[in-house]
């Protein structure tokens, strides 16, 4: 028993630090082509320094990075969860073909196995049966577990679709320009890494799954990103750049840009 727990602590300063996934499931089809998909390559490019800063700040903690890209069909960017250190260089991600989103959400399903926060990005409608995969993918503990947030990009997105893949509407924000959707990934990202260093809900690294999708910690932590960005789109309210609706008494999701964008922070 000495030997197998050696084995597993390994030397005394080498102690495994607890991990807090990220998980991005990013919409690569054609509709993403040009400036959309080049926002996003932008905005995970400069977000990737301040995710390890804020990683190696944690004495106890350490956030890794899962990327899954759908089109038609679906390929993981990373092999596995990734350190941070193993992001020098962010391959540009190229955008074609179809929107199998459900077959991103099956990918997920079969991967998933630790607590974390997911992050689907996508402009479009879904071109594959994803009811059935998402059916499949809520059975998940862990995906009910999870801290979960969308991001529709654009007008075109279907925001129905979204909601049915988020626990809260108030976590779906839809951006209507580039600077927006450079904004609110890294707001998301950095924040809810910030709320997962100071709770056990969405960085828990057990090998035993969840056992409530109910459970109060999980929805804690919604609470504190959802007030988190009342705030942040507060202060964006109060810009001449951009303008963001939403209702408190009939929560809608969060919108942000603006028609007084200029020509070049404009998709087409």
């Amino acid at each position: 028993m000495s030997e197998n727990l050696s084995s597993f602590l390994g030397n005394a300063e080498s102690i495994p630090k607890r991990v807090m996934p990220i998980f991005f499931l990013i919409d690569t089809s054609g509709s993403m082509e040009g400036k959309k998909i080049g926002a996003v390559n932008s905005a995970i490019e400069e977000l990737i320094p301040d995710l390890r800063h804020l990683s190696e700040s944690q004495a106890d903690s350490e956030i890794k990075l899962s990327v899954l890209k759908f089109s038609t069909g679906c390929e993981w960017v990373t092999p596995a969860l990734m350190s941070l250190d193993a992001f020098d260089d962010w391959e540009p991600l190229d955008a074609n073909g179809l929107t199998d989103l459900g077959a991103a959400f099956l990918e997920l399903n079969d991967k998933l196995s630790k607590n974390g926060f997911i992050l689907l990005l996508s402009d479009g409608e879904p071109t594959d049966d994803y009811l059935t995969a998402l059916k499949k993918l809520q059975q998940n503990k862990w995906y009910q577990a999870a801290l979960k947030i969308a991001i529709a990009i654009g007008e075109d997105a279907n925001r129905e679709v979204l909601k049915k893949a988020i626990r809260n509407v108030e976590l779906l924000f839809t951006v209507n320009d580039i600077g927006s959707l450079k904004k609110i990934i890294r707001f998301i990202a950095v924040t809810s890494s910030q709320i997962a260093s100071t709770s056990a809900t969405v960085s828990e690294d057990s090998a035993e799954a969840p056992a409530d999708v109910k459970d109060v910690r999980s929805t804690s932590a919604e609470h504190q990103m959802a007030e988190a960005a009342k705030v942040m789109l507060e202060e964006e309210k109060e810009s001449a750049y951009s303008s963001i609706e939403s209702t408190e008494e009939s929560p809608e999701p969060m919108i942000l840009g603006s028609d007084d964008s200029d020509d070049d922070d404009e998709w087409d």
